[in-house]
């Protein structure tokens, strides 16, 4: 059989097993003594046959009788077909013991198990606690589908560290695992501390930094009480990236296509934030880069905030303002630009704060629009000497 496609073989044995299911069971016999060298796995022959007691109890007998190549995956096809009817304790318990087994890495889909919840309602649970144990301390990765903490969450129990952890798990494991954030957005009503730990799982991991390309989290402003947490969260990114470029931090991610009340929550916590956290420069470059990237409307009134709070030129001059560079298309004069972006910064300072002694800062920044005008013609001499 080595030459025959592995659908068409599936095709064979279940034609074979329509018009006389010993010959067909034969045939699947010689494929589990070969120890099944083609990898094949039954599903049309499943779909179609696991509909009688009779039938259900010789195949799954076949599929006992020995191991062999992919006999998990055989097992797993097994329950996927099995006929509501005939799904009894036994077999939820030999699912469990299936998932116990399963030797390759490999995506367990759940939309099929969720039949055997009227047997066995913890099933979900269960199974879930296996695959937590195994991906833990096995050398091996068994996948939940991309959205099963959105389509089951209601199945798997109150054990939240549970659930917590076996998130934790396949979001390393798999590159786009709850892409929408449904499943985190579940756990976090549940516990709000979450957004730490998810942080500081994503760290642990990445120990370059964190893309905010990461996932669009903006739905974080949807859980009460998300605050406290998120501070923390905010400290953590502060503490591994201590430096925040041009580029937006991977804090910017819970600040997208927010609603007008989400924005309102969350334009509060960053004032609140700044407040807490004004005399630690790599916290407040931290909020400089989403106030810059995310949240625009804010940048004055947290430049303002700040200025109210402290006037220590050394301190100011530790915060990127204006950002420390960036990329820039078309014919222009990179250091014009940053000095306009000084200047900007000097107007709003000077309109709206008066009597403060502010004058070191104002120097600082007018040093900087100096050295900025200076690069600009260092660049325009630069461009008409690259043209002789």
């Amino acid at each position: 059989m080595s030459g025959i496609n592995i659908k068409t073989l599936d095709y064979i044995i279940d034609e074979n097993c329509e018009k006389n299911f010993e010959i067909g069971c034969l045939l699947l016999e010689k494929i589990i003594e070969k120890n099944n060298k083609t990898n094949y796995v039954p599903r049309i022959l499943f779909q179609n046959h696991l509909n009688s007691k009779l039938k259900v109890k010789v195949l799954w007998e076949l599929i006992q009788s020995r191991d062999f190549n992919q006999k998990s995956f055989w097992e797993l096809s097994f329950y996927d077909h099995l006929d509501d009817s005939l799904i009894n304790k036994n077999f939820a318990d030999a699912l469990a013991n299936t998932i116990s087994r399963i030797k390759e890495g490999s995506g367990i889909h759940f939309n099929r198990l969720e039949r055997f919840l009227k047997i066995e309602p913890n099933i979900f649970q269960i199974l879930l606690a296996i695959i937590v144990d195994r991906n833990e301390n096995e050398d091996i990765k068994l996948q939940l589908w991309m959205d099963f903490f959105s389509d089951y969450f209601n199945h798997l129990g109150n054990d939240i560290n549970l659930i917590k952890k076996a998130y934790l798990q396949q979001d390393r494991i798999q590159n786009h695992f709850d892409f929408n954030g449904i499943g985190f957005l579940n756990i976090l009503k549940k516990d709000p501390t979450f957004i730490f730990e998810y942080v500081y799982n994503l760290y642990s991991v990445k120990q370059f930094g964190v893309s905010s390309d990461h996932k669009n989290l903006g739905f974080i402003w949807q859980v009460n009480n998300i605050e406290t947490s998120l501070g923390k969260a905010f400290d953590l990114v502060a503490e591994k990236e201590p430096f925040f470029s041009s580029s937006d931090n991977f804090c910017n991610a819970l600040f997208r296509d927010l609603k007008d009340s989400e924005r309102e929550r969350a334009g509060a916590f960053l004032i609140d934030y700044c407040k807490k956290n004004f005399e630690d420069s790599d916290r407040m470059n931290l909020l400089i880069n989403i106030v810059r990237h995310s949240m625009k409307e804010l940048f004055n009134e947290i430049l303002l905030l700040f200025l109210s709070l402290s006037q220590d030129k050394e301190l100011f001059s530790k915060i990127l303002w204006r950002g420390s560079g960036g990329l820039y298309s078309g014919n222009v004069i990179i250091g014009d630009i940053h000095a306009a972006e000084w200047r900007s910064i000097l107007t709003t300072i000077e309109n709206s704060i008066q009597g403060a002694n502010l004058s070191p800062i104002k120097n600082y920044i007018n040093e900087e629009i100096a050295y900025s005008l200076k690069s600009g013609d260092l660049e325009r001499q630069q461009r008409f000497l690259s043209r002789g």
